[in-house]
Formats: C-alpha cells, sequence, structure tokens
C-alpha cells in the first residue's frame, strides 16, 4: 500500500534536487569556462580566491587545455608570428645563425579565418623586453601545449604568451665551446609524468677536432622541478651519452614525447639515415629512419621535419618530378611512412597545417609557408589561388597600446610562424596535471 511522504522524507528529496541542481549547473560553469579565451580566464582569477583556485587547478588547466588543442585540430586558424630583428640589418642570410638580435621579443596572435590578402594584420598578445645585450643569437621558436621555448646563444627561455609568462632557465657550465650560435634544444611533454622539459645539446670540449660521440651531451631541465625535493630545479646531465653529433643552431622537433634532430654527418663514416631521437620519458636515444624508398639524392638540408597534427612529418622537392613530397608517419620509434600529399610544387616548402574543409576557405587545402610567404594550396584546383598568397613581412602588427595604428616590422631576420593553441599551463611552479 502507497503512503504519502513524511515531512522529513520531503527534505531529504529536496536537499537531494538542490545537489543534483548545484552539480549540473558546475558541470555547465566548468564547460563554459574551459571554452573561454585565456586571457578572460586570467581576469576572472582576479575576481575571488574561488575562482582562482578553480582556474589553477590542474585538472582544470588540463582540460582547457584540451578543449584548445582540440579546437586547433579541427580548425586551425591560430598561429603566432614573432619576429626575429637583426641588430645589425646589413648581413647575408648565412650570417643570421651567428648575428645579434633584438632582444625586444614579440608574439603576435594572426587569426587565418581573418585574413584579407591586402589588409591582414595581427595583435600583439604578449611582449618581453630583456636588457640590451643579455643574449645575441637565437634560433627558431618550439612551441609545446601553448608553451613557447626560445633557445638564444646564452640562456633559454620559455614563454606562455596567453598568460604573458616567462621563465628564464638557468644557466649551465657544461658547454665548453663557447661560441655565439644557440644549442640544439627543444621542448616536449613527458606524458609519464606530466611534466614539461626543456632538453638540450652541449659541446664537451672548447674545440672540435673530430665530429663523434664524444662531441656533445645532453642536459634536461624539468619546468617546475628538476631535483628530488623539487626546490632547485637546475640542468642534469642524462646518463646515456648522444650516439651522434647533431647540426648546431637547430631546433628540435617534439612528437609523442620525443625530440628528433638532424645528425651531424660531418666526418661520419656510415651515418644513418634518418633523424636523432631523444625520449623524454626514458632519457635514452635511438634514430628514426627516413622513409626507406626517399630518394638517395635528397640531402638532409633539403628535408623539413615537423609535427603536422600529431604526426611526424618530412617534406621535400623530389628532384626527378619536381613535386614537393610529403610523408607522414604516426610511430617515431618504427616509423611506417606514407607520402600522404603529392603537390605540384617545385619550391622548397614547409607544410604549416592540414585545413580540411574550412568553411570560410571552400574546399580542402594545405597551408605551406615558403620563407616569408604563407599560401593555402587548394586541392580541389590543385594549385594555389593568387589571392590567398601572404606576405609575412607586409602584414599589419598592432600593438594594444603602444600601436593602435599597426606598423609592418623591418630590418627581419626571419618570422617564426607556429600554429597555437593557447593554455593556462603554468611555467612558474611545480605543475602535476591530473591525466584526462
Amino acid at each position: 500500500m502507497f503512503s504519502a511522504p513524511t515531512m522529513g522524507m520531503k527534505k531529504i528529496m529536496r536537499s537531494k534536487r538542490k545537489q543534483q541542481q548545484g552539480t549540473i549547473l558546475d558541470e555547465l560553469v566548468f564547460e563554459i569556462l574551459i571554452r573561454l579565451p585565456v586571457k578572460s580566464l586570467v581576469r576572472f582569477k582576479a575576481v575571488s580566491k574561488a575562482w582562482q583556485a578553480i582556474m589553477s587547478d590542474p585538472f582544470f588547466i588540463r582540460a582547457q587545455l584540451g578543449c584548445s588543442k582540440q579546437r586547433q585540430r579541427h580548425d586551425p586558424s591560430s598561429f603566432l608570428i614573432t619576429p626575429q630583428v637583426l641588430l645589425e640589418p646589413d648581413c647575408t642570410a648565412e650570417e643570421h645563425a651567428v648575428k645579434a638580435m633584438s632582444t625586444d621579443i614579440h608574439f603576435y596572435r594572426w587569426n587565418l579565418r581573418e585574413f584579407d590578402c591586402s589588409s591582414s594584420t595581427t595583435t600583439l598578445i604578449c611582449r618581453r623586453r630583456f636588457p640590451d645585450g643579455e643574449f645575441g643569437a637565437v634560433s627558431h621558436l618550439a612551441h609545446c601545449d601553448g608553451l613557447v621555448l626560445l633557445p638564444t646563444s646564452t640562456k633559454a627561455y620559455v614563454f606562455n604568451p596567453a598568460t604573458g609568462d616567462v621563465l628564464a632557465l638557468p644557466a649551465s657550465q657544461r658547454n665548453m665551446l663557447r661560441n655565439v650560435m644557440a644549442l640544439p634544444a627543444g621542448l616536449v611533454l613527458d606524458a609519464s609524468t606530466g611534466r614539461y622539459k626543456v632538453a638540450r645539446f652541449f659541446f664537451r670540449a672548447r674545440k672540435i677536432k673530430r665530429w663523434d660521440i664524444d662531441t656533445m651531451g645532453m642536459e634536461v631541465f624539468t619546468i617546475g622541478g628538476g631535483g628530488e625535493d623539487d626546490k632547485d630545479p637546475s640542468w642534469r646531465e642524462t646518463l646515456v651519452h648522444p650516439p651522434y653529433p647533431v647540426q648546431s643552431a637547430q631546433t628540435g622537433t617534439h612528437c609523442k614525447g620525443h625530440l628528433l634532430f638532424f645528425i651531424n654527418k660531418h666526418h661520419q663514416e656510415q651515418p644513418p639515415n634518418g633523424l636523432l631521437r631523444f625520449s623524454l620519458q626514458d632519457e635514452t636515444f635511438g634514430v628514426t629512419p627516413f622513409p626507406s624508398n626517399m630518394e638517395s639524392a635528397v640531402d638532409d638540408e633539403d628535408i623539413f621535419a615537423q609535427e603536422l597534427d600529431g604526426e611526424l612529418c618530412c617534406s621535400y622537392v623530389s628532384k626527378s618530378s619536381q613535386r614537393l613530397l610529403i610523408w607522414i608517419t604516426r610511430d617515431v620509434q618504427d616509423p611506417q611512412w606514407g607520402c600522404r600529399y603529392v603537390i605540384d610544387l617545385r619550391d622548397d616548402c614547409r607544410p604549416m597545417a592540414s585545413l580540411g574543409s574550412m568553411a570560410a576557405l571552400g574546399s580542402d587545402g594545405i597551408l605551406l609557408r615558403r620563407g616569408n610567404f604563407i599560401f593555402r594550396y587548394d586541392f580541389e584546383v590543385n594549385g594555389v589561388r593568387e589571392d590567398e598568397i601572404f606576405d609575412m613581412s607586409r602584414l599589419i602588427y598592432f600593438g594594444p597600446i603602444e600601436d593602435t595604428v599597426g606598423h609592418v616590422w623591418k630590418n627581419v631576420a626571419w618570422f617564426d610562424l607556429i600554429s597555437y593553441s593557447e593554455s593556462l599551463v603554468p611555467i612558474t611552479r611545480a605543475y602535476r596535471p591530473k591525466m584526462l
């Protein structure tokens, strides 16, 4: 026989309904917040201690990053542009690696969806002016999960352009070759610990008589820690030594927890035909071979290696077919290369993003870069549309405060262009994300 609920039962039922409603509301707010721009989230952190605690929680940071990366994969329209400006404008391209560069670093946001070849613009999101002479030469930037690494001839710097944070990594005394070039370095996430690490080669001797296994060593810096007590972060040398020296003044390509570098084959009797691979999980080395059916006449300096859509990509212009070939592999340790794109272009280009069928752009395509030029290769017409070629040196660069009318950069050695996913990942304190 059914009996009416008592007053006590009604209170319990009302309490449960409120809890359920509160849980649904919290989940809804959470889903909204992780989709907001990082700039807005940084402002919200100042509203209250409760909001600051929510947005500083590792689980929230990881969720926001996952949402940002997914959005960029499905709609690769967000890019960072950093002009590397020469202090001595009259020098050749070969001298860029050793010439002093400006210590005034700018990060501009460029939205591919808002392109207009006649009046394309970018917006300054982060600027850091270091003291004059703090560093000389710089190398190309590296990007991982919203963090950006700037290797220089003195120190290495890690930025989070979205939050405005910057970390100058401590000096190391291991490098004995005091030259004016930036050391080969890379930035990657160690998925086994959830921590970001910078790996950097160093030279063991003041003079190099022969490039061999003893030429270089490897050191690692863990962001937000390093020592056993996490209170004394510092560079530490790896137990395993690099089996081959690598080319100087290069920035490593990160893919699936590994960094990949071009090998210096100078004076090597039988150098491997591939990339030197460094695992951040167990800090060991290996070689990732190039495609076995790649033309033997292709030199390493003609190959571009990078991450593309989460996979390792190698591209070069075939000397026989005079076409750009783009090879892809998902596995960097045991690569099964496949030629994904054959593009009717003879110029040395590098792929920046697979655009898919973005509604704003129409048909499928791939974003390519040649020097300062960015353009979309349209697979429907098998060519490049003239109205979709952008010259980064002619883009209008806006600063939100000091430069409201915009300007064009001059004396630029090169523009760093990065497919960018903004994040809240901190770089100035220990961070152990709760993996989703």
